[in-house]
């Protein structure tokens, strides 16, 4: 038995409530940027540092909204580490299953093309030719593996779908 105690995160918003509208009212592009930046990034540094979240969606992203949030001024927070796993190094096959769970949760908020780009650019912190080249069955695996993810979501949370 564990227990974690940490500092309270209030006021704050999960990502995937943040982004609940954005197929309808668009953020601004530098500050969609920006959070893509920062969630590629905070993505990166825990799977480089041999961690990997098994339960890894955006909704576990807290954007903190104690002042504005704007492009340049903004904070993220990772919560629900509790089945977390460390390593030396992290597994492709967990790191794998992280980046597809986040792929998902990530479907339907209007990302486009160029902004799932711009996530592999800074998650792998290699051009994107490189990654392009490097990464391609990754990319298509996930591609697959989140259309799965959703086939069943939608099976499980379509209306008149049995619990």
């Amino acid at each position: 038995h564990s227990f974690i105690i940490t500092e309270e995160l209030a006021p704050t918003i999960s990502l995937e409530d943040f982004a609940a509208y954005w197929l309808e009212q668009p953020p601004a592009p530098t500050l969609k940027r920006a959070l893509i930046a920062e969630v590629a990034q905070m993505a990166g540094t825990m799977h480089r540092a041999g961690v990997n979240h098994r339960d890894f969606y955006i909704c576990h992203f807290l954007l903190h909204t104690d002042k504005p949030v704007t492009a340049d001024d903004f904070r993220l927070s990772l919560i629900d580490l509790h089945r977390a796993q460390t390593r030396a190094a992290t597994p492709r096959r967990w790191r794998n299953k992280d980046l597809a769970g986040l792929y998902f949760s990530a479907l339907n908020i209007g990302l486009t093309r160029r902004d799932k780009l711009r996530f592999l650019c800074g998650y792998f912190q290699r051009p994107l030719r490189e990654v392009l080249a490097d990464e391609a069955a990754l990319l298509s695996w996930l591609e697959s593996k989140a259309e799965r993810l959703q086939i069943r979501y939608e099976r499980r949370y379509a209306p008149g779908a049995q619990e």
